[in-house]
């Protein structure tokens, strides 16, 4: 099934990193992505690796894994990995396969960031989200961490 520039607007649209933008951005991301079919197994973000692709699962799903193969989480249509890198411009934090057949939309680090410097009020938005997201992760850690009797 092919996805269309449309279809792909509007996953991205209700997705958490790209809330709150306007429609004509959202397309504007939607031209810029490269959709790729991947094969269960297939790595498709690769830990200590240095790019800030963002990518998003459109059918699918993908595994986190640590650098000993432990699972960290799973992905789904809709969701976004790659973020950590586009914010902070360092090495890939964890590796993701897919878990089997998946289609992805890929958007390219430098582009996006390309992007985000010529436009402040979606820089904006953007960083938000990904801001939101970064806390209610470190807060749900935090509880883990807390429920293990760690500090």
């Amino acid at each position: 099934m092919l996805i269309e520039m449309t279809d792909l607007a509007r996953t991205l649209g209700y997705n958490y990193v790209f809330r709150g933008l306007t429609p004509q951005v959202v397309n504007g991301l939607a031209a810029m992505a490269e959709i790729r079919d991947a094969q269960g197994g297939e790595v498709l973000v690769r830990q200590f690796e240095r790019d800030s692709d963002l990518i998003v699962f459109l059918e699918g799903e993908g595994l986190i894994k640590s650098f000993n193969e432990e699972i960290l989480a799973e992905v789904g249509p809709g969701s976004i990995v790659g973020e950590m890198s586009l914010i902070d411009d360092q090495p890939r934090s964890a590796t993701v396969v897919a878990k089997g057949p998946a289609k992805v939309a890929i958007l390219d680090g430098k582009a996006f960031r390309g992007m985000l410097d010529t436009s402040p009020k979606t820089a904006s938005v953007i960083m938000g989200n990904l801001c939101k997201v970064l806390c209610r992760r470190l807060r749900a850690m935090n509880v883990q961490v807390d429920a293990m009797g760690g500090d």
